[in-house]
């Protein structure tokens, strides 16, 4: 049995990413293979706009994750995928159960609180994940109420919604893995980005005391606020990273792809008065990062006193996520603006970078899709064949017919090159032409050489030079020789017929 892989894909503002992970025997997950590709303007917000040129992306992605030296040639048939983007928001509610009698609480009593905890909801969005906040059963409030006997139940609930299209255009984009049967459609598994994040960026204790996840992507920043060890809130904002490189893409009239490097390279969140005497272009740089980043984080103040929390509510503080919380002095500026601790989060250990070079910061939301939870132990990949498989067998070029496409395809795998049809006809041995061909050398080009048409009622052989006598040709082919000289051997040697005998 091959070991168990898991295959990840985020599509996101600025790029699509997909990571394979091998699952090591401690139950961790290793990264083995990375690989992604840059998006331009075909996911905004996080959402995806151009179906097709988002479905590109995902193809090339899913190329090289299966071509990969880690991988091949094993192909990805299970896809952990992120769900997130602009819209993405979380409502409260409540919900009252009273039972017949005084029963067992069971797992089916907590799915059937949550079923009800989503029909009131606005039918213009869409439910990605309901999560309970709190219970009270017959007046007392606990934390885990599955094998208590009650019968008036009280749960508070955490609703996750997004707009339809949010999941709609995802489920359009067209993932599949290429097998030797052709393109297989990919099983896809959702995962909520934000649920991903929080699992793997934030401790329990700082969900217990209270804690707000900012996570600073390209276009979008999402802060979801954990107390009680509970998702108590989620919004999303349509700014990012994108919108401080945008402002000094502008401010210096240069391109965006400039601007980003710029930004990564110079930018500071909060100027440094060293740096900035050594050049005026510094200054103004830092001025426009500082004055972007500066409202982002403004924002983000607003919406956490909008969901009801002071600082005093959240001890622990900020937990920055996301590319654009790497740039310089970023986790400063907002200690600054917000008077609380700022932490960046990196990956915990449940899922390590391997040999692939990958910061465990800037890789935390394909880490965090890797150590998603998925109830089976299946592997998202397929198994490699072992050797005596039959299915290896059906695909050998000497028991096969020369015309089959699979082995057409295998061979020209193990010549390392591409190789056109008139190419494999012309190398055929079984093929007259070949020997057509090398029978007639130049002449072949000069002239056409016509076969005889066979007749129904026609019962002999043949020759190079269109007889149909069975014996030789006028030139003294090589075949007719061929054919002679192993006829002679097996009369004489064998003692039974030899290949002239078969033919007629």
């Amino acid at each position: 049995m091959d070991a168990r892989y898991i295959a990840v894909l985020e599509i996101g503002s600025s790029k699509v990413k997909g990571a394979v992970a091998r699952v090591d025997s401690d139950g961790n997950a290793t990264l083995v293979a990375t690989h992604e590709v840059k998006t331009l303007n075909c996911v905004r917000h996080g959402r995806v706009q151009n179906v097709q040129e988002v479905a590109a992306r995902v193809e090339e992605v899913l190329r090289r994750l299966e071509n990969d030296q880690a991988v091949a040639p094993r192909k990805i048939r299970r896809l952990r995928v992120a769900l997130g983007g602009r819209s993405v928001c979380s409502v409260h509610t409540a919900v009252d159960v009273r039972l017949p009698a005084e029963s067992e609480i069971t797992a089916t009593t907590i799915e059937r609180l949550k079923s009800d905890a989503v029909t009131d909801l606005p039918a213009d969005r869409s439910v990605i994940a309901v999560l309970p906040r709190s219970f009270n059963v017959d007046g007392a409030e606990v934390s885990k109420i599955v094998g208590m006997f009650g019968r008036n139940i009280h749960s508070e609930m955490t609703v996750i919604l997004a707009a339809p299209d949010n999941r709609t255009n995802l489920d359009r984009v067209r993932m599949a893995s290429t097998d030797i049967e052709g393109d297989v459609a990919v099983e896809r598994i959702y995962v909520p980005r934000q649920l991903a994040l929080a699992r793997m960026a934030l401790t329990p204790s700082e969900q217990q005391l209270g804690v707000a996840l900012v996570d600073l992507g390209a276009e979008t920043t999402t802060i979801s606020i954990h107390r009680g060890g509970a998702l108590q809130t989620l919004v999303t904002l349509p700014m990012g990273g994108r919108n401080i490189t945008r402002d000094i893409a502008i401010g210096l009239s240069i391109t965006e792809e400039q601007a980003e490097y710029i930004k990564i390279a110079q930018a500071s969140a909060i100027p440094d008065p060293q740096n900035d005497t050594a050049a005026g272009e510094t200054r103004e740089i830092n001025s426009y990062a500082q004055a972007r980043a500066g409202e982002i984080i403004a924002n983000v103040i607003h919406r956490i006193e909008q969901a009801g929390f002071k600082v005093a509510d959240l001890p622990a503080g900020i937990v920055l996520t996301g590319r654009a919380s790497r740039m310089r002095r970023m986790a400063e500026l907002f200690e600054t603006q917000t008077k609380m601790k700022v932490r960046i989060a990196p990956a915990d250990n449940s899922v390590r970078p391997g040999t692939t070079g990958a910061d465990p910061v800037d890789s935390l939301d394909i880490m965090a899709l890797a150590a998603w939870p998925v109830f089976d132990n299946e592997s998202d990949l397929t198994d490699i064949p072992a050797v005596d498989d039959p299915a290896i067998d059906d695909h050998n070029e000497y028991e096969q017919p020369f015309d089959d496409p699979r082995i057409a395809g295998n061979t020209r795998g193990r010549r390392g090159r591409d190789i056109d049809d008139s190419e494999l006809l012309s190398d055929d041995p079984d093929d007259d032409d070949y020997y057509s061909n090398r029978r007639h050398g130049e002449d072949k080009k000069k002239k056409k050489v016509k076969t005889p048409r066979r007749h129904d009622n026609f019962t002999g052989d043949i020759d190079d030079d269109g007889d149909t006598d069975g014996d030789t040709d006028d030139n003294g082919s090589r075949f007719g020789s061929m054919r002679r000289f192993i006829s002679k051997i097996g009369r004489g040697i064998i003692g039974t017929q030899g290949p002239d005998d078969i033919d007629e």
